[in-house]
């Protein structure tokens, strides 16, 4: 008997399902072919991940301790005499040793494994703190630190593709972001707008760059999960800064926000609307439960984000969250029949 995930056994079933009722298959091969495979459960794997993210947390957290403050660093450069460019060195030969290691477990087991995976959180860590001795070896080019976050950011990448990491691929989106931020505030001299954008308009541009290059990766041999990270990055950063930008519009100081009156962001709020259900509805169009996900999540936020705006000293706070309980029930309860039409299950 054939083991295939909940996904595929959906499929599966559908396909067989959909045969049956077309009469390409009688009730009995239906029956057989149905039998013929089990859907593996994957409780155990997702406890596997769970626990690997805290492992994840619990490194991050004792790198910060160890490393950040600087204070056993700081021991063996008064011993050794070490300058800021030698620290930055020596991590780099560790970086370069402990990618060699990990691409020797690659080509030992190239099979994705959890345990595998979280070994490149060691060639991040050491990467990170060779940059940052860089920059200080160099004064950070005078203040200039996107330069250095962007310089992460490029490592991060070639190793990730190079050796197909998924938490590589990461980092460097992770990276990217403040190496972008830093950049557009080095330029203009930290003032709040950068060509006429403020900060969450010009998250939004980045978000909208690296949704169209995950769209562009998608029709390359990239590293696979590569293309769905960036994909799906993309969009949760478009979607987060079209809500803040909801919020504060294109005001670039706290005091300018807070001289602006409500009404002049209902443009902006309408934007936001427009954006979360055009992804909901381009993720039911292709299928994408990525996208259809994420619309349905920034859309309910919208809603609660505009009560609290607009509602919250105007209206009856049980009756407001009753109505919502009640359409929400009634999408779901739409959506659980149009979904169960397709799959050719009774409602």
């Amino acid at each position: 008997m054939i083991e295939v995930d909940k996904r595929d056994g959906q499929f599966l079933h559908r396909v067989i399902r959909q045969w049956q009722q077309e009469g390409r298959l009688s009730d009995a091969q239906a029956e057989d072919l149905q039998k013929s495979y089990s859907v593996r459960t994957n409780d155990w794997q997702t406890i596997t991940l769970y626990i690997f993210i805290a492992a994840i947390s619990c490194a991050l957290m004792a790198f910060g301790s160890l490393v950040l403050d600087e204070k056993w660093i700081e021991v063996l450069r008064k011993k050794f005499s070490l300058t800021d460019g030698v620290i930055a060195f020596l991590f780099a030969g560790l970086t370069v040793f402990l990618c060699y290691q990990g691409w020797r477990r690659n080509k030992h087991q190239p099979a994705f494994s959890f345990n595998r995976e979280l070994f490149w959180l060691l060639p991040i860590l050491s990467t990170g703190v060779t940059v940052v001795y860089l920059g200080k070896s160099m004064d950070y080019l005078g203040g200039n630190y996107g330069i250095f976050w962007l310089l992460a950011t490029v490592v991060y990448a070639a190793v990730a593709l190079t050796l197909h990491s998924r938490l590589l691929w990461i980092a460097t989106l992770l990276c990217l972001i403040p190496a972008y931020v830093k950049l557009t505030y080095y330029v203009t001299g930290d003032a709040p707008y950068f060509l006429g954008m403020n900060l969450p308009c010009r998250m939004a541009l980045l978000g909208a760059v690296m949704t169209g290059a995950g769209w562009l990766m998608k029709r390359t041999a990239i590293f696979l999960p590569a293309k769905e990270i960036t994909w799906g990055g993309g969009w949760l950063l478009f979607l987060l800064s079209g809500w803040l930008i909801s919020i504060f519009g294109n005001c670039g100081t706290w005091q300018e926000w807070q001289a602006l009156r409500q009404v002049h962001l209902l443009w902006w709020v309408a934007v936001f609307s427009a954006q979360c259900i055009l992804t909901l509805l381009l993720g039911i169009r292709f299928k994408d439960d990525l996208l259809r996900d994420l619309g349905v999540v920034f859309l309910l936020l919208d809603l609660y984000t505009r009560y609290f705006e607009y509602l919250w000293d105007r209206t009856n706070k049980g009756l407001f969250f009753s109505i919502l309980a009640v359409s929400f029930w009634w999408l779901g309860k739409r959506l659980e029949k149009y979904m169960n039409k397709r799959k050719g299950t009774p409602g």
